[in-house]
């Protein structure tokens, strides 16, 4: 079972993917997955998914769906 700090990691990789954290967390968290091979095994995964997504050419979600999405997401791992 994996410790609090591999599950805040692997809750926040696509914000830490898109540097949407503060540069705290992201240190925090990026120095995780550079002493936690399965979380970043699994940062990879969601890079890659991203990079193949973001290549679609699609359009753009509107923020506020994009929030609740991610509220939504959170709350399910409360």
């Amino acid at each position: 079972m994996p410790g609090r700090e591999c599950e805040e990691a692997l809750d926040r990789l696509f914000e830490y993917i898109d540097d949407e954290l503060p540069q705290d967390e992201l240190r925090r968290i990026g120095d995780h997955l550079k002493t936690c091979p399965p979380c970043e095994a699994e940062h990879k995964i969601k890079e890659r998914i991203k990079n193949l997504t973001s290549r679609t050419g699609g359009e753009t979600a509107p923020e506020e769906l994009r929030e609740r999405i991610l509220a939504s997401i959170r709350s399910a791992h409360d």
